[in-house]
């Protein structure tokens, strides 16, 4: 049961009563819509249980030449969806929709028979730690990812099998011939995996997105309660997802501190293993100030032009705000960040 559950509710969740709880409270559309997603993919599973078949059976005839895939990643708290949403929507790109979190296990098919492989992405940059709404909204669809990295998000696996990175590779010739144009996805914990799915997708390459550590660890710190409700519990991966003998320091403000440090520490890491050309690192800030640059690259990069682009992006974006954390709180992480 805790199995099957984990499609739908990440097995790191310790109270999920208590969260639907708290998503309800901040009446948010996207957070209320992810929800009853949620709920959805319950009633479908006999649908998706009888269209794995169909899935399995796609990609049996790849491209010599596939499309490229590009793969957005970063720490939680980034900025990664406001650069997914804004490239898939700026460029003629594929996508995954939120049709994909009620077929988990036929997500490629599940997109082309409700027409969504080809539809173009809407231009909603609103989100909510993530989640989006409408059917067409974008999804960093992390069922699928969890069938190759494991259901505790927490604790990926680093070393797959080969049969893992066939499931993997045949995944994404299949989606090749679904959207038959280059597909953007997104997964944080790609900061940690890139390497990984490099190995096993040779055409992908990875958008890195980093935030000044201050801001971020002021996020990660609010993500704890909001969803979490435990400061004491971490909201995205932790050294202690790559390192068993880590010991989580029992502050929550060291423990922020620390997490912050090791996403630096990663990111370098998939730097050095992938190189440049093909692991970007981006600034959030630099993003929010000129959007339309990072646009412009990877319109570049898969299409040879600039005139790709199809909607013009706002020269600015103003981040959202958010609650203040502690005055005493953000005295430590600007002490410890400088």
């Amino acid at each position: 049961m805790a199995q099957f559950l984990s499609r739908y509710v990440p097995a790191h969740f310790r109270h999920p009563v208590q969260l639907a709880r708290r998503l309800v409270r901040t009446g948010d559309r996207a957070a209320l819509q992810a929800m009853a997603f949620a709920a959805l993919g319950v009633v479908t599973t006999p649908l998706d249980l009888a269209l794995a078949p169909v899935e399995r059976r796609l990609g049996a005839s790849p491209r010599s030449q596939p499309h490229p895939v590009i793969l957005v990643c970063g720490p939680p708290r980034a900025g990664t969806t406001v650069v997914y949403q804004a490239l898939v929507s700026s460029l003629p790109v594929a996508y995954l929709s939120n049709v994909v979190t009620m077929f988990p296990r036929a997500p490629l098919v599940a997109s082309k028979w409700s027409g969504l492989a080809r539809a173009d992405a809407p231009h909603d940059l609103h989100s909510f730690y993530g989640k989006t709404s409408g059917l067409r909204g974008t999804c960093d669809a992390l069922g699928i990812w969890d069938s190759w990295f494991g259901d505790d998000r927490t604790r990926p696996n680093l070393a797959l099998s080969e049969k893992q990175r066939a499931a993997m590779r045949q995944f994404f010739t299949a989606a090749d011939e679904v959207f038959r144009r280059p597909l953007c996805c997104k997964n944080n914990s790609l900061n940690v995996l890139a390497h990984v799915v490099a190995e096993a997708v040779p055409q992908a390459m990875f958008i890195c997105l980093m935030r000044r550590n201050e801001a971020l660890a002021a996020s990660l710190y609010r993500a704890r309660t909001d969803i979490h409700g435990d400061l004491s519990q971490p909201y995205g991966l932790t050294a202690a997802s790559v390192d068993p003998t880590f010991v989580e320091p029992s502050d929550p403000v060291e423990s922020v501190i620390e997490q912050v440090r090791f996403f630096e520490r990663v990111v370098a890491d998939q730097q050095a293993r992938l190189g440049s050309e093909r692991f970007w690192q981006v600034s959030y800030e630099e993003f929010c100030q000129r959007p339309g640059d990072l646009i412009q690259r990877v319109a570049q990069r898969l299409f040879g032009s600039a005139d790709a682009i199809r909607i013009a992006v706002p020269a600015r974006l103003e981040p959202p705000k958010r609650r203040e954390i502690p005055g005493e709180v953000a005295a430590r992480f600007a002490a410890a960040f400088g």
